[in-house]
């Protein structure tokens, strides 16, 4: 039979945690809820977001420039630097 110290804990973090979970969604249903126009005569029009500046051009120094006639070298593959251990 459990004793009453531990009734009292499993109680007491019940009670907590529900009450960490009402607060929780409390603060949720808070943030998605919508202010409600104080006008209803007039619609309101939805903001405009502002325009995003244009990107900016990569350095000259920051591209790097492939050049697709070199063929990499078949000798310096990683292919062929394997080495298995010999001394085990």
């Amino acid at each position: 039979m459990p004793n009453k110290r531990s009734i009292w804990l499993i109680t007491l973090s019940a009670v907590i945690l529900s009450g960490a979970a009402l607060v929780t969604l409390r603060a949720a249903e808070q943030a998605s809820a919508q202010p409600v126009p104080t006008n209803a005569a007039s619609p309101a029009s939805p903001p405009t977001p502002p325009p995003h500046p244009a990107p900016s051009a990569p350095e000259e120094s920051a591209t790097i420039a492939d050049d697709p006639t070199t063929a990499p070298d078949p000798s310096q593959s990683a292919d062929n630097n394997v080495s298995f251990p010999t001394d085990i």
